[in-house]
This record gives C-alpha cells, sequence and structure tokens, in this order.
C-alpha cells in the first residue's frame, strides 16, 4: 500500500480523508495546511499527496508549484469546495499544475480510493 500525505486545514475532513486512506491499508501523515505538508516531503519516503487548494500559510497552488520547483515528481490529488460553490476554474488550475484528478467536496469515500488507485498508476489511467 501507498504512503499518503494528506493536507487539509478542516480537522473533520482531514480526519475523514485520513480514516478512509487507513482503512485500505494505506499509511497516512495528516496535516493541517500546506507549509506542514511542504516541511514533511522534504522528509521524503511519500508516494502520493492529497491536498485541500485553500489553506493558510500555502495553499494547495503554492504546494504543488513549490514541490515542482524542487523537481520531486509525486502524484497530487487536489479536494476543493470552491468558493461559493464555483469549483470548476480551481479544478482546472489544479489539473494545469500536475494533479491526477480533483475531488469536488463532498465526495464518497469511493471517490476517493478511485482516485487513489489512479494517481498511484503509472500513467494516472484508471
Amino acid at each position: 500500500m501507498a504512503r499518503i500525505i494528506v493536507a487539509d486545514d478542516e480537522p473533520t475532513h482531514l480526519e475523514m480523508v485520513s480514516t478512509i486512506l487507513k482503512r485500505a491499508g494505506h499509511e497516512v501523515v495528516a496535516v493541517a495546511d500546506g507549509r506542514a505538508c511542504l516541511n514533511r516531503l522534504q522528509e521524503g519516503g511519500v508516494d502520493l499527496l492529497v491536498t485541500d487548494v485553500f489553506m493558510p500559510s500555502l495553499d494547495g497552488f503554492q504546494l504543488m508549484a513549490a514541490i515542482r520547483d524542487r523537481g520531486v515528481w509525486l502524484p497530487v490529488i487536489g479536494m476543493t469546495g470552491g468558493m461559493r460553490g464555483h469549483v470548476a476554474p480551481f479544478t482546472d488550475i489544479m489539473a494545469r499544475l500536475g494533479a491526477r484528478s480533483v475531488l469536488t467536496k463532498p465526495f464518497s469515500g469511493e471517490d476517493l480510493l478511485a482516485a487513489v488507485r489512479s494517481a498511484m498508476r503509472p500513467n494516472g489511467d484508471e
């Protein structure tokens, strides 16, 4: 199974996503913002990043850009509720930054696990 870091500033959502992934057999590190995520990623040993788009300190866009600037290849799944329900612009930006998929909150555990399976494939296909 994969070593996954989950970054989300909303504690309830962070716990829900972490629990789903752990129950599926993954090793999960949960962090509350992008800066903590970037610090943890520097330690290495992570197979996948699942990140919220809007977080304090370093948002999902900045986090992905920082990872790419450091030359790190890491599959990413984005998560967003958008702003006032408008998610399309944010999913498009995440995709352009290299996210394998972007899940719109709220999403099901099945959707999350399908996105993880897809992201962990070398070409990202289901």
